[in-house]
């Protein structure tokens, strides 16, 4: 029998399931959650805009009612702090967006 070909129907007893088992029920419960949440319940609530062409930009510069109030008055345009603007012709959907403070890990 070569490395490649299958090994007997017998295969199934190769398994210890005690160790299996064992190995579940020690497994360090570190293992097992999920990502964890910001510490740091600070945050500015921006926009997340997305566009037809499916790119999407998030803003802290704006809010929702920013963007509602432009569209009420027939802007199409948005100015941006750092001089850019944003075409509010192209958005086709926009919601709030929570921006949280990021914890500095010692990076300079």
């Amino acid at each position: 029998m070569t490395k490649y070909e299958a090994k007997s129907s017998n295969s199934s007893n190769d398994l210890d399931i005690k160790r299996l088992s064992r190995e579940l029920i020690n497994k360090p419960s570190s293992s097992l959650k999920s990502k964890p949440k910001p510490k740091s319940n600070s945050y500015k609530v921006g926009v997340a805009l997305y566009f037809m062409s499916g790119q999407i930009y998030k803003t802290p510069e704006f809010t929702v009612d920013d963007i509602y109030d432009a569209l009420q008055q027939n802007k199409r345009w948005l100015d941006q702090e750092n001089g850019g603007a944003i075409n509010l012709g192209y958005v086709v959907r926009y919601n709030p967006y929570k921006f949280y403070e990021r914890e500095n890990h010692g990076r300079a």
